[in-house]
């Protein structure tokens, strides 16, 4: 079942331990600490790790408190067990680069990929990290 909230949306992939994002529009800091404590929580019970994709296809680009905010919620989930992050961007070159500067920074080492669409993030996870 999806949650929302303003822009964010939220939903687990069923029979997989994988969290799916979607934004659609210009995200806020209210909405991003929504986002990390909805998604903490329903990544709780899996201890032996998970996957998080952010589809930012539809996403406008962030400030830099959004763009902080970003960093502190990719270090809390490496620290809940999240074992890697897929990021769907579409086609924008600008969406790409901020998803890189924004893991980059928070110096996690976590690993990520990054695609044009949600379903080309999933099979990545399943396919190659079987998650």
């Amino acid at each position: 079942m999806a949650m929302t909230n303003g822009t964010q949306t939220i939903e687990v992939i069923p029979g997989r331990k994988v969290i799916l994002s979607s934004c659609n529009g210009r995200t806020n800091v209210d909405e991003l600490k929504w986002l990390c404590e909805t998604i903490l929580k329903e990544a709780s019970a899996w201890k032996d790790g998970w996957a998080y994709v952010a589809d930012c296809s539809g996403m406008k680009p962030v400030t830099p408190a959004e763009s902080k905010e970003l960093v502190v919620m990719t270090k809390a989930f490496v620290d809940a067990g999240c074992k890697a992050f897929g990021f769907a961007e579409g086609f924008s070159t600008m969406l790409k680069i901020q998803t890189k500067k924004n893991t980059e920074m928070s110096e996690t080492g976590v690993m990520e990929g990054h695609f044009a669409t949600r379903e080309e993030a999933l099979d990545w996870l399943k396919n190659d990290l079987g998650l």
